[in-house]
């Protein structure tokens, strides 16, 4: 009997699963029974899953199109990670859905109810491939969760605040610019294709229209109006570009929704655009979004990352020379085009893996505000309160603490003190303490800020920064020590004079 070696055995593995067919499963809440629209000159009950279905039936795909009103869940084999729905399509239908060979993708109204949370935690569970994850689609439709998003990432984005009682409607004013700042931009926490979204130009119709809303349980918040007559929407799918629209205004409606009669056509990027939407993207955790910005005085601003952005319109398509090379526009293509596009990108098994992890190396490139960049170690081992900061000549006096780094003095307030405890070492008490400090780090387009560093004088190693394992969680980053980059941004090589080990 020949018993196959690990190299033979596990590329059988691989060839085995590449060769499984694959099934796309789109969980929607469309009704069956709602009477077709005009689309584009055409009749269509949901143009993006008409576009999907399409596109899957070219390439022999099948595709189960799942309605979170009628679904059953009928069978769950954890071992095998098998999920059987019935009922999905109104007509007692029934499918087994093998969750490695299958692929989610859900639409907005999926998450407006438990049954379709359910249904998405259920394929997530299966280990199907999820276009976007449950939490990714919470982050996604909720635009207060966004808007804190932004903030905390340094995203450009109008001003935001929530109203949650009549109380607080004028501090909420004061946060976006006034009181006597309108007009203002009043949303639901939720909505999609501009429902929802309001323009109020004074005091008064605010209240009054707050009031309303609230007798409906509607969930409220203010954002600083920024006068654009159109926005740009960008779909990104696995962090990488693939079209982008220029949604103008209708002449009756401020908002640039194409379901609101605003018209679309291609539009080319810039440089600062790709970088920003691409952070935005990344902020999100979406695997497949499509995000929304305005130029206001010819600056760009995040408006909202959409987890189910539809493709009825005309887009600039964009295509990349290989996997790390940066995004080129190719000509201009339609919704069924840009959906082939997008079909064909995740049914390809190698695209699965980063999901809405950050794959990064054991060493990368960050920048601290004040040092500029500087090669660190992401140090899953250690365990440590504070990241490290090696340094010389650590001084601390009262309240501030000082020290040396390539032949430069520094001084910041002190902030705390960094217990180091060995498993080598005896007794309970630490085997070092070390002073430590505040500082604003960079890394992968993302501004951390306050992030805490211990100082720490032993000799110099191949990187002058350890990064512990709490902010390696708070970057999402998923450790490979075989790279010595980011998947989502190619870093600059080492600067002269750092290791490039």
């Amino acid at each position: 009997m020949h018993i196959p070696k690990f190299k033979e055995f596990f590329k059988e593995q691989t060839l085995d699963r590449i060769s499984k067919p694959i099934t796309i499963a789109v969980v929607t809440k469309t009704n069956p029974n709602i009477k077709k629209r005009k689309v584009g000159g055409e009749e269509s009950k949901e143009q993006t899953i008409d576009y999907i279905q399409k596109t899957c039936a070219k390439l022999n795909i099948k595709c189960v199109v799942i309605e979170t009103r009628h679904a059953i869940i009928t069978g769950k084999d954890e071992e095998k990670n098998t999920l059987t729905v019935y009922n999905f399509d109104g007509k007692d239908s029934e499918h087994t859905f093998i969750g490695k060979d299958t692929i989610c993708i859900t639409r907005a109204g999926a998450v407006e109810d438990e049954s379709g949370l359910s249904l998405i935690s259920a394929f997530q569970n299966s280990g199907a491939f999820m276009c976007n994850t449950r939490n990714a689609m919470l982050t996604c439709n909720n635009k207060l969760t966004s808007a804190l998003l932004f903030e905390k990432f340094n995203i450009p984005t109008p001003k935001t605040a929530f109203i949650s009682n009549e109380k607080n409607i004028d501090d909420a004013l004061e946060m976006i610019g006034g009181t006597k700042k309108f007009p203002v931009i009043l949303k639901t926490l939720t909505g999609t294709q501009g429902i929802g979204v309001v323009k109020v130009d004074s005091y008064d119709s605010l209240v009054s229209t707050i009031q309303a809303l609230w007798k409906h349980g509607a969930e409220l918040l203010i954002q600083e109006y920024m006068p654009s007559d159109f926005d740009i929407r960008t779909f990104v799918v696995d962090n990488k570009i693939f079209a982008s629209t220029k949604r103008v205004q209708g002449s009756e409606d401020f908002r640039t929704n194409t379901h609101r009669g605003a018209s679309s056509k291609p539009y080319k990027l810039s440089d600062e655009e790709i970088d920003l939407i691409l952070r935005a993207s990344r902020a999100s955790k979406a695997y497949l979004c499509g995000v929304d910005h305005i130029i206001h005085k010819n600056e760009p601003y995040i408006l909202e990352v959409n987890g189910s952005p539809g493709t009825g319109a005309e887009y600039e398509s964009y295509s990349y020379e290989d996997p790390f090379s940066d995004a080129k526009n190719s000509g201009a293509i339609k919704g069924d085009k840009l959906t082939d596009n997008v079909i064909k990108w995740i049914v390809d098994r190698k695209h699965w893996d980063r999901q809405s992890l950050i794959e990064s190396g054991w060493l990368e490139t960050i920048e601290i505000e004040g040092f500029g960049k500087i090669r660190a170690k992401l140090d899953t081992g250690n365990g440590a309160k504070a990241c490290s900061f090696h340094a010389e000549n650590i001084k601390v006096k009262g309240k501030t603490v000082s020290w040396e780094y390539q032949g430069k003095s520094y001084i910041r307030p002190k902030h705390g003190i960094s217990k180091i405890y060995r498993a080598n070492a005896d007794g309970e008490e630490p085997s070092e303490t070390r002073p430590t400090i505040l500082l604003d780090l960079t890394f992968n387009g993302f501004v951390y800020k306050d992030v805490e560093f211990g100082l720490d004088e032993r000799p110099r190693s191949s990187s002058d920064v350890l990064l512990n394992r709490e902010t390696i969680r708070l970057f999402n980053a998923s450790v490979n020590p075989n790279r010595t980059f980011c998947l989502s941004k190619r870093l600059p090589p080492a600067e002269k004079g750092i290791d490039k080990d």
